[in-house]
């Protein structure tokens, strides 16, 4: 299996409405997703042209 990660990083804020706490006014969090992308079926390791497992740019996009 050949596999390929990507890291994201990225903030994101929200309250939580009718909430008697600490989350009912805005606030943020940090967050680190880790894509990963695996090539299953890539015989004795090796990728067919264009070689490479996903276009990084597609990965990277979310397209």
């Amino acid at each position: 299996m050949i596999q390929v990660t990507k890291t994201f990083r990225f903030e994101m804020a929200h309250a939580i409405n009718g909430y008697d706490g600490p989350c009912q006014n805005i606030h943020g969090h940090s967050y680190i997703l880790h894509a990963s992308v695996a090539l299953l079926n890539a015989e004795d390791d090796f990728l067919p042209a264009p070689g490479f497992v996903t276009d990084f740019n597609a990965l990277k996009n979310g397209t």
